[in-house]
């Protein structure tokens, strides 16, 4: 099978040398995207979720501290 891509194949508009590997680098970055294109909003909120159940602990933690000082222990 002849070779898909060549050299100068394409021209980029901000300049970049169109190169066998720039263009297949293109091609997989196009296909990860196409395949999961909801990949970076997912991470954002999975972001956002990690730090409010990280707040959400401290809050408790703090809370149970409070609470539960008032009990004595006997040991």
């Amino acid at each position: 099978m002849a070779n898909q891509l060549s050299d100068g194949l394409v021209e980029y508009s901000d300049g970049t040398r169109a190169s066998v590997e720039q263009m297949s680098k293109d091609v997989t970055t196009f296909l990860m995207w196409s395949a999961e294109p909801h990949l970076e909003s997912r991470h954002r909120m999975g972001f956002k979720a990690i730090v409010y159940l990280i707040i959400l602990t401290i809050l408790v933690y703090f809370s149970m501290k409070r609470i539960w000082s008032r009990i004595e222990t006997e040991v």
